[in-house]
C-alpha cells in the first residue's frame, strides 16, 4: 500500500515536471516583425467564410488555399448569423464557426479572427443584426451604430460577453490557433480621430474575456488609420489595399506611424485578387499580372518582413438573404443615393472559384491559383502541399417546373389567418422580420380608380415591389426610381358594382440591407403615409414572408398549364434525380450549375434550402451554384418564386459550367469591357493613385493586358 502511494505521487509529480518542461506558446510583434515561439514568421493568408460554405466542403477549401502555399486563414464571424434574434444564439451547422477554426488548426495553419461587432464582408448589414431596427429593442431605429451610445454598446456587451469566451480556449497562448484578433472593421470610414471612447470600449471588453497576452489589431485604408485605431501600445492598427493601389513606403509608413516603435510589422490585412459585384454590373475580371507581381513585391518587402491576407482566397456563397448592398452617393453634396445589392455569388474572382474550382471557368482570364502558387514558391523555396483535384461538377439536364401555385393562393398557408393589423404599415423588422419579402394589404374603394389611379408611398421602397390590384400585377416600385406610381388597371373592372371594395397588395423585396454599417436600411415600405390620389390608406394586413419551410407551399397535385396570361409572384416546382452512384468517398454528389435565362428575377429553393436570390434580367450572374451536400439520392425539389415573368416555359438547365457574363452574350461583353475600368471602388479607396486603376481593366482583353504590360 505504501509502495502504492508512492508511486501515485510519483507519477503526480513527473507529470508535472513534464507540463512545465513544455514551451510556452507566445505570438508577439519584436523589431518590426511577427514572433512565433521565439522566431520570426511571415504570414501568408487568405480569407475563407465558414457561413458561405457548406459544412461538408469547410476542408476541402481549406486543403485548397493551403495548397497555395498560404499559412493562415482570417475569418470574420458575423453577429447576425448566430444572435438572430435577441438572446438567442446559433452555433451548430453552417453556424459552427469552433469547429471550422478546429478545422484549421489540424491543417496547421493560424487563424487571423475578426470579430467585429461590425465586419463589413458585403454581408446583409455589415454583420450587425437586423432587429436592432425593431422598436422593440432599446433604442432600436434610433441608436448611433458603432458609437459610444449606450443603446448600442449595450446589445454589443452582450454578444461580446457570450462570444469571446468562446473564443478564449482558441488563442494561441492557449493551445489554439488564433494569432490575433481584429476588433470592428475599417472604422476610420465613420471614425473621428478625436473620438476614441468606441474603440476604447472595445478593447477594454476583449481584454477582459482574453487577457494582455493576445495580439487585438484593427484593419483600414492607409489615409484611415488614425480616424480608425488606437495609438501606439493600445492596438495594432494594419492597413488594407489593393495591387498597385499605394506605394508601399507610404502604405506600410501610414501603419508605422501609428503604431508603438518597433510593433509595426508590415501587414495588408485584405489584399483584394478581386472585387465584389452588384446586380446590373459586369462582372469583376481583375489583372491576374498586375495582383502577382504586387503580391510578390509585398513579400518581399523589408527584406521579407512584411505580410498579407488575400480578401477572398475563396469566396462562396450569400446563401438565403444574407447577401449585403452598397449605397452610392451621387448629387450636390452627396444627397442622392444609388441602391446597388450585391450578386448571390461571392466568387470574387479569386484564386479558388465559388465552387472550388482553380482559376474562374465562369469568368475568363488567367489561372490566378497557379499564379500565385507559384509566387509563392519562388519566395518561400518551398513546395507546397498537393493540390486537391478539381471539383466534380455534373450536368443534369433540363428540368421542367410543372407544378405552380400563384403566391396569393398559397399565402394561407405561409402564413395562416388574416395578418398582423397594421394601422400604418411599417417596415419588416417592426414585425419581427429579418429577411424576405413582405406583403402588405389593405382595402380601396373601386370607385377611386375609375379616373386613373396614381400611388404614392412617400418614400421609395426598400428595396423593390410589385403591386396588385385583385390579384393582378398593376404597378413596380423600384428603390432607385421613386415614391410615387401610376396604376395600370388593364383586365380590371372598376365600374363592377358588386365589388365596391377592391384588395391592393403590395409585395415588398428585401434584397440585402447596407453592408457600410454608418446608419439603418429598413426593409419593406418605410414610411407609414401611403396615399392613392391624395387619399391616404389605413387600415393593413402585414404577411412576412422568410418562406423557411417550403413544404407550406400547396402546390396543385396535377400539373397545371403554364399561365401565359398576365404574370403575378408565382412560385414554380420541379423534380430531377441524382443517382446514388455519382457520390464521392465522402458520400457527397456532384455539384451543378443552374441556368436560367428565361427567368426574371426571384428566390431559388433546393430541397428546401434557400440558395437565394437570382436576376439574370438583370446579370451578371446567369447561373446559381447548388453545392453537391445540398442534393439527395434519387429525387431532388427544386423550387423557384418568380416574382416579375417566366419565359415560355418554365424550365431550368443544371449544367457544368458557371455563368458571369450575362444577360448579354459572352463575346460582346468581351467587346464592350475592352480597356474599361471598373468603378465600384469602396468609399475612401478613391484616394489611390491612377495605377490601381489598370487592376480592373479586363484580363481577357488583349488590349488592355498590352496596355497594363507597357505601364
Amino acid at each position: 500500500m505504501q509502495c502504492h502511494v508512492v508511486r501515485v505521487l510519483f507519477t503526480i509529480s513527473l507529470c508535472g515536471l513534464i507540463v512545465a518542461a513544455q514551451p510556452k506558446r507566445t505570438f508577439t510583434l519584436e523589431d518590426d516583425r511577427f514572433v512565433r515561439d521565439g522566431k520570426a514568421t511571415q504570414l501568408i493568408s487568405g480569407s475563407v467564410h465558414y457561413h458561405r460554405i457548406p459544412v461538408p466542403y469547410w476542408r476541402d477549401r481549406l486543403l485548397r488555399v493551403r495548397s497555395m502555399g498560404l499559412n493562415t486563414i482570417e475569418l470574420y464571424i458575423p453577429w447576425n448569423y448566430h444572435e438572430r434574434f435577441p438572446g438567442e444564439y446559433t452555433w451548430d451547422g453552417m453556424a459552427d464557426v469552433f469547429s471550422f477554426i478546429e478545422l484549421i488548426q489540424e491543417l496547421d495553419m493560424l487563424v487571423l479572427l475578426r470579430v467585429g461587432p461590425y465586419i463589413c464582408a458585403e454581408w446583409d448589414f455589415g454583420g450587425l443584426p437586423w432587429w436592432l431596427g425593431s422598436s422593440q429593442v432599446v433604442g432600436g431605429g434610433k441608436m448611433h451604430l458603432r458609437s459610444s451610445d449606450p443603446d448600442y454598446l449595450e446589445p454589443v456587451n452582450r454578444w461580446f460577453d457570450v462570444l469571446l469566451p468562446k473564443v478564449a480556449p482558441y488563442l494561441y497562448q492557449r493551445g489554439g490557433p488564433v494569432a490575433m484578433v481584429q476588433l470592428e472593421n475599417e472604422y476610420g470610414f465613420i471614425g473621428k480621430a478625436d473620438d476614441k471612447h468606441y474603440m476604447r470600449h472595445l478593447v477594454k471588453l476583449a481584454r477582459k474575456a482574453l487577457g494582455d497576452e493576445i495580439v487585438l489589431f484593427t484593419t483600414d485604408p492607409p489615409p484611415n488609420v488614425e480616424k480608425g485605431s488606437l495609438p501606439d501600445d493600445e492596438i495594432f492598427s494594419v492597413v488594407d489595399f489593393g495591387p498597385g493601389w499605394y506605394n508601399l513606403s507610404d502604405a506600410f509608413g501610414a501603419q508605422r506611424k501609428y503604431n508603438a516603435p518597433g510593433k509595426s510589422p508590415p501587414l495588408c490585412a485584405e489584399f483584394y485578387p478581386g472585387w465584389l459585384v452588384h446586380w446590373g454590373e459586369k462582372m469583376a475580371n481583375t489583372s491576374a499580372q498586375v495582383l502577382t507581381n504586387s503580391f510578390s513585391e509585398i513579400l518581399a518587402y523589408a527584406n521579407g518582413t512584411a505580410s498579407v491576407n488575400f480578401y477572398m482566397a475563396h469566396g462562396g456563397t450569400n446563401f438565403g438573404w444574407t447577401a449585403g448592398a452598397g449605397i452610392a452617393l451621387y448629387g450636390e453634396q452627396g444627397r442622392g443615393e444609388s441602391y446597388q445589392a450585391h450578386i448571390t455569388s461571392y466568387d470574387y474572382d479569386c484564386m479558388v472559384s465559388e465552387a472550388g474550382q482553380y482559376g474562374q471557368p465562369g469568368i475568363g482570364g488567367p489561372n490566378k491559383y497557379q499564379m500565385i502558387q507559384d509566387a509563392v514558391k519562388a519566395h518561400t523555396g518551398v513546395d507546397p502541399p498537393d493540390s486537391p483535384p478539381p471539383p466534380t461538377i455534373k450536368a443534369y439536364g433540363q428540368v421542367d417546373l410543372k407544378q405552380s401555385v400563384p403566391l396569393l393562393e398559397a399565402l394561407p398557408q405561409l402564413w395562416p389567418g388574416d395578418g398582423i393589423i397594421s394601422r400604418r404599415p411599417l417596415p419588416m423588422e417592426e414585425y419581427g422580420q429579418g429577411g424576405g419579402l413582405t406583403l402588405y394589404r389593405t382595402h380601396i374603394r373601386a370607385a377611386a380608380l375609375q379616373n386613373g389611379a396614381e400611388l404614392d408611398i412617400t418614400h421609395p421602397v426598400h428595396d423593390y415591389a410589385r403591386v396588385l390590384v385583385e390579384g393582378k400585377v398593376v404597378a413596380s416600385l423600384d428603390r432607385n426610381k421613386g415614391a410615387k406610381v401610376s396604376l395600370l388597371l388593364l383586365g380590371i373592372d372598376t365600374a363592377d358594382k358588386s365589388k365596391e371594395m377592391l384588395t391592393l397588395d403590395i409585395l415588398v423585396e428585401a434584397i440585402g440591407r447596407d453592408n457600410s454599417g454608418s446608419k439603418f436600411d429598413f426593409k419593406g415600405l418605410v414610411s407609414e403615409d401611403v396615399y392613392l390620389n391624395g387619399d391616404l390608406l389605413q387600415d393593413w394586413r402585414v404577411f412576412p414572408l422568410e418562406l423557411k419551410d417550403t413544404a407550406l407551399i400547396p402546390f396543385p397535385v396535377q400539373v397545371q398549364p403554364h399561365p401565359n396570361t398576365q404574370p403575378t409572384p408565382t412560385f414554380y416546382r420541379g423534380t430531377f434525380t441524382a443517382d446514388a452512384g455519382l457520390k464521392s468517398k465522402d458520400g457527397i454528389l456532384p455539384d451543378t450549375f443552374m441556368a436560367m435565362p428565361s427567368w426574371a428575377k426571384g428566390v431559388a429553393f433546393i430541397n428546401g434550402f434557400n440558395l437565394g436570390w437570382y436576376w439574370p434580367k438583370a446579370g451578371p450572374q446567369m447561373t446559381m451554384y447548388i453545392p453537391g451536400p445540398m442534393l439527395r439520392d434519387g429525387e431532388n425539389e427544386l423550387i423557384l418564386l418568380e416574382v416579375e415573368e417566366t419565359g415560355e416555359k418554365p424550365t431550368v438547365t443544371l449544367g457544368d459550367t458557371p455563368n458571369f457574363y450575362g444577360p448579354e452574350p459572352k463575346e460582346q461583353q468581351i467587346d464592350q469591357q475592352g480597356g474599361v475600368l471598373r468603378t465600384s471602388m469602396r468609399r475612401g479607396h478613391a484616394e489611390m493613385n491612377s495605377q490601381a486603376w489598370q487592376f480592373f481593366e479586363d484580363d481577357t482583353d488583349p488590349y488592355g493586358q498590352q496596355h497594363m504590360m507597357q505601364q
